[in-house]
């Protein structure tokens, strides 16, 4: 392994620590629906790859802006088609700073079977103007 790749490998390890630690104490924080405002981009670095995931959503009435730097190394194509415009999912805000919220991958299950339900309607949609059925 070359030292740049070595050097980005160490970045990546640093900025998931840093994002579970951010995360640390949000357990009791309220979860709220947001949606990606832009497409992800891949943001490459001397210390690595990072996928920008720009979002907003409401809390009590108001309308905040996220940003959340998911750290990748070999996964960022995935991760990028995981979170196109448009796409909903699950934050967790601070009650008392609602400007700050926090994407965590395990509150995403709640919503995956609205994923696969979109799918499904898509599929259904095509193949109903194909007029081959489901």
């Amino acid at each position: 392994m070359g030292s740049i790749a070595l050097v980005q490998l160490i970045g990546s390890a640093f900025r998931s620590i840093r994002n579970r630690v951010n995360a640390a104490g949000s357990g009791g924080w309220p979860k709220v629906e947001a949606v990606v405002t832009a497409d992800p981009e891949r943001q490459i670095g001397l210390t690595g790859s990072v996928v920008e995931i720009v979002y907003s959503y409401r809390f009590e009435g108001e309308l905040y802006t996220g940003l959340h730097e998911e750290p990748v190394f070999f996964q960022d194509r995935e991760y990028q088609e995981r979170f196109i415009k448009g796409t909903r999912f699950i934050v967790r805000v601070k009650p008392e700073q609602p400007e700050l919220s926090l994407l965590l991958d395990e509150d995403q299950a709640d919503g995956m079977h609205q994923r696969f339900e979109r799918i499904y309607d898509l599929h259904k949609r095509k193949n109903a103007r194909d007029g081959t059925g489901v």
